[in-house]
């Protein structure tokens, strides 16, 4: 997003990003699907609490049995459009960074008052068992916004400057030796100093680049398909370890390395035609 947020080029540029994102949710929850009904078939609750539990992930968690990474699709899917009603009312820039930022605030709150929930007040007790049994564990749903503002900063102040280094040095430290709310919230320190130290680096639009690009988004999707096929045919039940990564950081790759050869074969067939 530019400078001028509030302009209507951006407010058609957010809906079309907007449709995108909930496009591409709901074929991956299509594709994850399988691994759902595997789980309902097999967790021995009644049907009626599954297709709760199923509309439940669907439309407030962002996830279902291992498809764990779909709920940052969903979470900025509300984010956006919770960032296109702000622009609407013409909520400044300034405003909409603080409002977005205090509500993914909330939802880290809201998860470390999850784990001490049968220990609240009733005051907060309630309200937060009533969310838990509507949002599930944690408060994901409400980071995309925060996430999304942060991108927002980044685009309006793009400056190759130390603070960024400094950034991604401390939130690595504190990420690694804290927890709970600390941990959450030095850990986007962390990501987003991340994301701002790599976006500037020049790495070239060259093969190998585009080549990790796909692999990067293939194994961002499949790797949970991956490692869950792989437990069921070795140990016949969930299993983690190094085994586990392993076989499902390569094979993961591997499918993404296939996915860029395919693409490139379809660019260049489609190319042939036209």
């Amino acid at each position: 997003m530019g400078r001028n947020i509030s302009g209507g080029q951006n407010n058609y540029y957010i809906l079309q990003h907007l449709k995108k994102l909930l496009k591409l949710y709901l074929i991956w929850t299509l594709i994850y699907c399988p691994l759902a009904i595997y789980y309902y078939c097999n967790n021995g609750s009644s049907v009626l609490f599954n297709a709760a539990d199923f509309i439940r992930g669907l439309l407030f968690v962002g996830e279902h049995y291992n498809s764990y990474a779909l709920w940052y699709l969903l979470s900025c899917v509300y984010g956006l459009l919770f960032i296109y009603m702000l622009l609407k009312r013409h909520v400044g820039f300034s405003k909409i960074v603080i409002i977005c930022n205090t509500l993914m605030i909330f939802g880290f709150v809201f998860t470390e008052l999850v784990v001490a929930k049968d220990l609240l007040p009733a005051f907060l007790g309630i309200p937060t068992k009533f969310l838990w049994i509507i949002l599930g564990p944690r408060g994901r749903i409400f980071m995309g916004a925060g996430y999304i503002s942060i991108g927002m900063l980044l685009a309006k102040y793009d400056e190759k400057t130390k603070k960024k280094y400094a950034l991604l040095i401390l939130g690595a430290i504190v990420t690694t030796l804290t927890s709970g709310f600390a941990k959450s919230l030095a850990f986007v320190y962390l990501s987003t100093s991340l994301f701002a130290v790599v976006k500037n680096m020049n790495f070239g639009h060259n093969k190998l680049s585009l080549i990790c690009r796909r692999c990067s988004t293939v194994m961002y999707f499949l790797h949970l398909w991956v490692w869950t096929l792989y437990y069921i045919c070795v140990y016949g039940e969930k299993k983690y370890g190094l085994d586990s990564f392993i076989v499902t950081t390569c094979m993961s790759f591997i499918l993404g390395v296939l996915f860029s050869a395919y693409k490139d074969k379809w660019l260049k067939k489609c190319l042939r035609e036209e």
